[in-house]
Protein backbone atom coordinates (compact mmCIF):
# COMPACT_ATOMS: atom_id res chain seq x y z
CA UNK A 1 0.00 0.00 0.00
CA UNK A 2 2.78 2.19 1.07
CA UNK A 3 4.49 1.97 -2.58
CA UNK A 4 0.62 2.47 -4.11
CA UNK A 5 0.36 5.57 -2.19
CA UNK A 6 3.98 7.02 -3.41
CA UNK A 7 3.15 5.74 -7.26
CA UNK A 8 -0.34 7.87 -7.16
CA UNK A 9 0.87 10.93 -5.68
CA UNK A 10 3.99 11.11 -7.37
CA UNK A 11 3.74 14.94 -9.68
CA UNK A 12 0.18 15.37 -7.55
CA UNK A 13 -0.29 18.15 -4.73
CA UNK A 14 -2.19 16.07 -3.22
CA UNK A 15 -1.51 12.58 -0.33
CA UNK A 16 -5.11 11.82 -0.94
CA UNK A 17 -6.50 9.55 -3.80
CA UNK A 18 -9.47 7.48 -4.31
CA UNK A 19 -9.20 3.80 -5.13
CA UNK A 20 -11.93 1.24 -5.36
CA UNK A 21 -14.44 3.97 -4.89
CA UNK A 22 -13.12 5.37 -1.51
CA UNK A 23 -10.37 8.15 -0.72
CA UNK A 24 -7.25 7.24 0.85
CA UNK A 25 -4.56 9.40 2.68
CA UNK A 26 -1.00 7.67 2.92
CA UNK A 27 -2.49 4.01 2.42
CA UNK A 28 -5.69 4.83 5.05
CA UNK A 29 -9.30 5.18 3.86
CA UNK A 30 -10.45 8.38 4.95
CA UNK A 31 -13.53 8.32 7.46
CA UNK A 32 -15.80 10.58 5.49
CA UNK A 33 -19.12 8.39 5.48
CA UNK A 34 -21.26 11.12 5.69
CA UNK A 35 -20.60 13.02 2.22
CA UNK A 36 -18.41 11.01 0.30
CA UNK A 37 -19.30 11.74 -3.17
CA UNK A 38 -18.40 15.65 -2.28
CA UNK A 39 -15.13 14.72 -0.42
CA UNK A 40 -12.43 17.06 -2.20
CA UNK A 41 -8.90 17.63 -1.29
CA UNK A 42 -7.52 20.85 -1.26
CA UNK A 43 -3.51 20.29 -0.65
CA UNK A 44 -1.01 17.98 0.31
CA UNK A 45 -2.55 17.87 4.29
CA UNK A 46 -6.28 19.74 3.99
CA UNK A 47 -9.60 18.32 2.22
CA UNK A 48 -12.93 18.71 3.16
CA UNK A 49 -16.73 17.78 2.07
CA UNK A 50 -20.08 19.51 2.40
CA UNK A 51 -19.64 19.00 5.67
CA UNK A 52 -16.38 19.12 7.41
CA UNK A 53 -13.08 19.44 6.93
CA UNK A 54 -9.78 17.29 7.24
CA UNK A 55 -6.32 16.52 8.33
CA UNK A 56 -4.24 14.01 6.90
CA UNK A 57 -7.58 12.14 6.76
CA UNK A 58 -9.00 12.83 9.85
CA UNK A 59 -11.89 14.33 10.13
CA UNK A 60 -11.59 18.20 12.29
CA UNK A 61 -13.50 18.18 15.14
CA UNK A 62 -13.04 19.46 18.02
CA UNK A 63 -14.80 18.20 20.85
CA UNK A 64 -18.37 18.18 19.90
CA UNK A 65 -18.01 20.59 17.17
CA UNK A 66 -17.14 20.26 13.50
CA UNK A 67 -15.20 22.16 11.41
CA UNK A 68 -17.68 24.32 8.81
CA UNK A 69 -17.16 23.15 5.38
CA UNK A 70 -18.82 26.55 3.75
CA UNK A 71 -15.96 28.49 5.43
CA UNK A 72 -12.97 26.63 5.76
CA UNK A 73 -9.94 27.90 4.65
CA UNK A 74 -6.59 26.62 5.04
CA UNK A 75 -4.01 29.11 6.10
CA UNK A 76 -0.66 27.19 5.73
CA UNK A 77 0.82 23.75 5.92
CA UNK A 78 -0.27 24.05 9.73
CA UNK A 79 -2.87 26.65 10.54
CA UNK A 80 -6.58 26.71 9.23
CA UNK A 81 -10.20 28.42 9.90
CA UNK A 82 -13.30 28.14 9.89
CA UNK A 83 -15.94 31.35 10.77
CA UNK A 84 -16.30 30.33 14.44
CA UNK A 85 -12.60 28.77 15.10
CA UNK A 86 -8.98 28.81 14.35
CA UNK A 87 -7.11 25.86 14.03
CA UNK A 88 -3.51 24.25 15.08
CA UNK A 89 -2.49 20.77 12.67
CA UNK A 90 0.49 18.91 12.85
CA UNK A 91 1.69 15.28 14.14
CA UNK A 92 3.88 14.54 17.13
CA UNK A 93 6.01 11.65 17.57
CA UNK A 94 5.84 10.19 21.79
CA UNK A 95 8.97 9.23 23.62
CA UNK A 96 7.17 6.63 25.76
CA UNK A 97 6.52 5.14 22.23
CA UNK A 98 10.24 5.29 21.10
CA UNK A 99 9.34 7.98 18.54
CA UNK A 100 8.39 5.57 16.29
CA UNK A 101 4.50 6.58 16.19
CA UNK A 102 3.44 9.48 14.43
CA UNK A 103 0.29 11.03 15.48
CA UNK A 104 -2.21 13.66 14.02
CA UNK A 105 -2.71 16.80 16.29
CA UNK A 106 -5.67 19.06 15.97
CA UNK A 107 -6.25 21.95 18.60
CA UNK A 108 -8.26 24.45 18.67
CA UNK A 109 -6.31 28.11 19.31
CA UNK A 110 -8.10 29.64 21.94
CA UNK A 111 -8.78 33.21 22.38
CA UNK A 112 -7.87 33.15 18.02
CA UNK A 113 -10.17 35.44 16.48
CA UNK A 114 -11.32 34.23 13.10
CA UNK A 115 -11.94 37.04 11.07
CA UNK A 116 -8.32 38.69 11.79
CA UNK A 117 -6.10 35.59 12.01
CA UNK A 118 -3.25 35.10 9.60
CA UNK A 119 0.06 33.99 9.00
CA UNK A 120 3.08 35.84 9.91
CA UNK A 121 5.64 33.22 8.06
CA UNK A 122 5.68 30.07 6.29
CA UNK A 123 6.28 28.43 9.70
CA UNK A 124 4.75 28.33 12.84
CA UNK A 125 4.24 32.38 13.47
CA UNK A 126 0.56 33.69 13.03
CA UNK A 127 -1.94 36.57 14.60
CA UNK A 128 -4.84 37.89 14.67
CA UNK A 129 -5.94 41.67 15.60
CA UNK A 130 -4.44 41.15 19.44
CA UNK A 131 -1.84 38.15 19.39
CA UNK A 132 1.01 36.87 18.31
CA UNK A 133 0.82 33.07 17.84
CA UNK A 134 3.22 30.32 18.09
CA UNK A 135 1.97 26.98 16.75
CA UNK A 136 -1.38 27.10 19.58
CA UNK A 137 0.09 29.35 22.15
CA UNK A 138 0.09 33.14 22.46
CA UNK A 139 3.49 34.89 22.16
CA UNK A 140 3.48 37.61 24.48
CA UNK A 141 4.65 41.08 22.79
CA UNK A 142 4.89 44.73 23.81
CA UNK A 143 2.67 46.04 20.50
CA UNK A 144 0.98 43.29 18.27
CA UNK A 145 0.20 45.87 15.40
CA UNK A 146 3.24 47.16 15.36
CA UNK A 147 5.16 43.79 15.28
CA UNK A 148 6.94 43.04 12.32
CA UNK A 149 9.85 40.25 11.47
CA UNK A 150 13.17 40.67 10.51
CA UNK A 151 15.74 38.01 9.62
CA UNK A 152 17.82 35.81 11.15
CA UNK A 153 14.97 34.97 13.76
CA UNK A 154 15.07 38.51 15.07
CA UNK A 155 11.82 41.06 14.97
CA UNK A 156 10.57 44.52 16.53
CA UNK A 157 7.90 46.48 17.90
CA UNK A 158 7.48 50.02 18.51
CA UNK A 159 9.25 49.44 21.81
CA UNK A 160 11.53 46.51 21.70
CA UNK A 161 13.44 44.11 19.79
CA UNK A 162 13.01 40.54 19.69
CA UNK A 163 14.61 36.84 19.48
CA UNK A 164 12.97 34.20 18.56
CA UNK A 165 10.17 35.89 19.92
CA UNK A 166 11.62 36.48 22.54
CA UNK A 167 11.75 40.37 24.19
CA UNK A 168 15.17 41.22 24.30
CA UNK A 169 14.99 43.21 27.78
CA UNK A 170 16.07 47.15 27.28
CA UNK A 171 16.51 46.79 23.57
CA UNK A 172 14.95 49.88 21.46
CA UNK A 173 12.35 48.69 19.03
CA UNK A 174 12.83 51.92 16.94
CA UNK A 175 16.37 51.69 16.27
CA UNK A 176 16.23 48.25 16.29
CA UNK A 177 18.11 46.04 13.45
CA UNK A 178 19.64 42.98 12.70
CA UNK A 179 23.44 42.95 11.58
CA UNK A 180 23.93 38.94 10.52
CA UNK A 181 22.60 35.75 12.45
CA UNK A 182 25.06 36.38 15.17
CA UNK A 183 24.44 40.52 16.30
CA UNK A 184 22.11 42.68 16.22
CA UNK A 185 22.02 46.54 16.86
CA UNK A 186 20.06 49.08 18.47
CA UNK A 187 20.67 53.10 18.95
CA UNK A 188 23.24 52.32 22.10
CA UNK A 189 23.53 48.83 22.10
CA UNK A 190 25.29 45.54 20.40
CA UNK A 191 23.34 42.70 21.23
CA UNK A 192 24.89 38.62 20.30
CA UNK A 193 23.57 35.43 19.94
CA UNK A 194 24.51 32.96 22.03
CA UNK A 195 22.67 29.04 21.19
CA UNK A 196 19.21 29.91 21.17
CA UNK A 197 19.09 33.05 23.22
CA UNK A 198 20.48 35.88 22.89
CA UNK A 199 23.40 36.00 24.99
CA UNK A 200 23.68 39.94 26.24
CA UNK A 201 25.55 43.04 24.97
CA UNK A 202 29.01 43.73 24.12
CA UNK A 203 30.68 45.33 26.72
CA UNK A 204 33.12 48.33 25.73
CA UNK A 205 32.37 47.70 22.49
CA UNK A 206 32.97 50.93 19.59
CA UNK A 207 29.29 50.82 18.39
CA UNK A 208 30.41 53.50 15.92
CA UNK A 209 32.89 51.23 14.06
CA UNK A 210 31.42 47.90 14.79
CA UNK A 211 31.30 45.26 11.77
CA UNK A 212 30.50 41.76 11.31
CA UNK A 213 32.94 39.80 9.60
CA UNK A 214 31.58 36.25 8.62
CA UNK A 215 29.83 33.22 11.03
CA UNK A 216 30.15 34.94 14.10
CA UNK A 217 33.51 37.12 14.13
CA UNK A 218 33.45 40.68 14.19
CA UNK A 219 35.53 43.65 14.71
CA UNK A 220 35.40 47.61 16.27
CA UNK A 221 38.59 48.83 15.15
CA UNK A 222 40.36 48.21 18.76
CA UNK A 223 38.99 44.40 19.42
CA UNK A 224 38.26 41.53 17.51
CA UNK A 225 35.58 39.67 18.74
CA UNK A 226 33.55 36.03 18.55
CA UNK A 227 30.08 35.45 19.15
CA UNK A 228 30.01 38.65 21.22
CA UNK A 229 33.39 37.28 22.85
CA UNK A 230 36.71 39.19 22.80
CA UNK A 231 38.81 37.30 21.55
CA UNK A 232 41.76 39.67 20.68
CA UNK A 233 43.55 43.42 20.58
CA UNK A 234 45.90 43.07 18.07
CA UNK A 235 45.76 43.77 14.69
CA UNK A 236 42.40 43.03 14.32
CA UNK A 237 41.86 45.13 11.21
CA UNK A 238 43.50 42.40 9.12
CA UNK A 239 41.03 39.89 10.86
CA UNK A 240 39.25 37.66 8.10
CA UNK A 241 37.05 34.40 7.83
CA UNK A 242 38.63 31.48 5.94
CA UNK A 243 36.07 28.66 6.30
CA UNK A 244 35.10 25.74 8.87
CA UNK A 245 35.52 27.97 11.99
CA UNK A 246 38.89 29.13 10.67
CA UNK A 247 39.82 33.17 11.04
CA UNK A 248 43.07 34.93 11.45
CA UNK A 249 44.85 38.63 11.20
CA UNK A 250 48.17 38.83 9.84
CA UNK A 251 49.80 37.86 13.49
CA UNK A 252 47.12 35.52 15.09
CA UNK A 253 44.91 32.14 13.85
CA UNK A 254 41.40 31.08 15.75
CA UNK A 255 39.67 28.36 15.52
CA UNK A 256 36.01 29.11 16.98
CA UNK A 257 36.67 31.98 18.36
CA UNK A 258 39.63 29.76 19.85
CA UNK A 259 43.38 31.02 19.71
CA UNK A 260 45.59 28.48 18.07
CA UNK A 261 48.78 29.30 20.19
CA UNK A 262 51.30 27.47 17.67
CA UNK A 263 49.91 28.56 14.24
CA UNK A 264 51.56 30.43 11.58
CA UNK A 265 49.37 33.12 10.78
CA UNK A 266 51.76 34.30 7.76
CA UNK A 267 51.39 30.60 6.21
CA UNK A 268 48.10 29.13 7.71
CA UNK A 269 45.44 28.13 5.08
CA UNK A 270 42.72 25.52 4.57
CA UNK A 271 43.16 22.64 2.69
CA UNK A 272 41.69 23.01 -1.16
CA UNK A 273 39.59 19.64 -0.43
CA UNK A 274 39.43 18.02 3.16
CA UNK A 275 40.38 14.61 2.74
CA UNK A 276 39.54 13.58 6.14
CA UNK A 277 42.89 13.50 8.49
CA UNK A 278 43.14 17.37 7.84
CA UNK A 279 41.76 21.24 7.43
CA UNK A 280 44.52 23.46 7.25
CA UNK A 281 47.93 23.46 7.21
CA UNK A 282 50.34 25.88 7.81
CA UNK A 283 54.58 25.86 7.58
CA UNK A 284 55.50 23.90 10.39
CA UNK A 285 52.12 21.98 10.98
CA UNK A 286 48.84 20.16 9.51
CA UNK A 287 45.54 20.58 11.58
CA UNK A 288 42.55 18.90 11.61
CA UNK A 289 39.54 20.16 13.31
CA UNK A 290 41.74 22.61 15.39
CA UNK A 291 44.30 20.65 16.68
CA UNK A 292 47.66 20.71 15.82
CA UNK A 293 48.24 16.85 14.43
CA UNK A 294 51.57 16.25 12.83
CA UNK A 295 54.45 18.38 10.87
CA UNK A 296 54.05 18.89 7.82
CA UNK A 297 55.62 16.12 5.22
Amino acid sequence: MGLFSFLFGCGNESSYYKKNGKWHYDGMVVDSQNEPASFTPIDEYFAKDARIAYYRGTPIFIGENGSDSASFQVLSKYYAKDKAMVFFCDTERDSKEYWSIKRTVIKKIRDADPASFRMMSDGYLARDKSHLFRREKIVPVQDIDSFVLLEHAFARDKLRGYYRETEIPGSDGPSFNVLDAHYAKDQSKIYYVDGFSIGGTIKGVRQDTFKVIEEGYAVDGDKAYYRGKLISKDDVASLQYLAMGYAKTSRQVFYYGQLLKNADAASFSMTERFNGNFDATDKNRQFSAGQAIKPVP
